[in-house]
């Protein structure tokens, strides 16, 4: 009843298989680590003190959608119904809390919901990322539900109570991540989302805010030097991706340069040097 079985194949038998590529490539869309990277990408070269809150909160969903699935243990749809591979637990939806919080996040606290088309298409992305779980066949409705609906929990909640203050986000995290670790066993995705949130607590305790109005050339610059550095974190964590030692070091690190490569780019005069080349 909770997941909703009967009305997933009705969604399931509206869409066409012959476009599970499609699907896929919204699916993409609510990936934790390509919504990490979105937030990078925004926090180094647009808002800081906006993102850095949405970070917060998408730590915090990751780590609660992680203890959660662990503490129920409840099974995806079978194999027979899926388009593409998956595996783990199936409730909640961690795609659709992940894709309400990211992009619900951004909407909120960049103020689009003043403007009607920006905060339509975050809608549109965030609802289009849940659905495609249940075409893909790899959750059922319910699933997809009760993920949107503490997505949304995590961002009013986060948004009335802590939105000036990013580092409450992450310290939840942290408190959700601990069990969440002990239930799993020592998952390494969930030993790398309790890396993150701890660092996050740390970055927000000592990393000195710069400015976010810098030259189109320092910002280029960034974005740059923080691409490669993404680069290098993700081929580590795949490499290393059975190792919760490397897993937990590889997310304190990546929160880490989300957070404080334009203070240590600055705070190496890297900016300067890129001035000086400019100017």
């Amino acid at each position: 009843m909770v997941r909703m079985e009967a009305a997933s194949e009705t969604i399931r038998s509206a869409f066409p298989n012959g476009l599970v590529d499609v699907y896929a490539a919204v699916t993409a869309l609510g990936n934790p680590g390509l919504l990490t990277l979105l937030l990078a990408l925004v926090y180094w070269g647009y808002r800081r003190e906006e993102t850095a809150t949405v970070v917060g909160y998408a730590f915090l969903a990751f780590a609660l959608v992680l203890f959660l699935k662990e503490l129920f243990a409840m099974p995806r749809p079978p194999e027979s119904v899926m388009l593409i591979a998956e595996d783990g637990y199936g409730f909640p939806s961690g795609h659709a809390i992940a894709g309400v919080v990211v992009y619900g996040g951004l909407a909120l606290e960049f103020d689009w919901l003043a403007e009607p088309p920006k905060a339509l298409a975050a809608g549109l992305v965030a609802v289009s990322v849940g659905l495609s779980r249940v075409v893909l066949g790899v959750h059922y409705l319910g699933d997809v539900l009760v993920g949107a609906a503490l997505g949304l929990g995590v961002l009013a909640l986060g948004h009335l109570l802590w939105r000036d203050r990013p580092v409450v986000g992450y310290a939840l995290g942290t408190v959700v991540a601990v069990p969440a670790v002990v239930v799993s066993d020592t998952d390494p995705q969930t030993v790398a989302v309790l890396g993150s949130c701890l660092a996050g607590v740390w970055a927000c305790r000592t990393v000195r805010p710069i400015p976010s109005d810098r030259s189109r050339a320092e910002r280029s610059f960034l974005l740059g030097v923080g691409v490669v550095l993404a680069v290098v974190l993700v081929a580590t964590r795949l490499a290393l991706e059975t190792s919760p030692v490397a897993q937990f070091v590889v997310g304190g690190a990546t929160v880490l340069a989300v957070l404080g490569l334009p203070a240590m780019l600055e705070r190496t005069d890297a900016f300067d040097v890129v001035r000086g080349v400019t100017g």
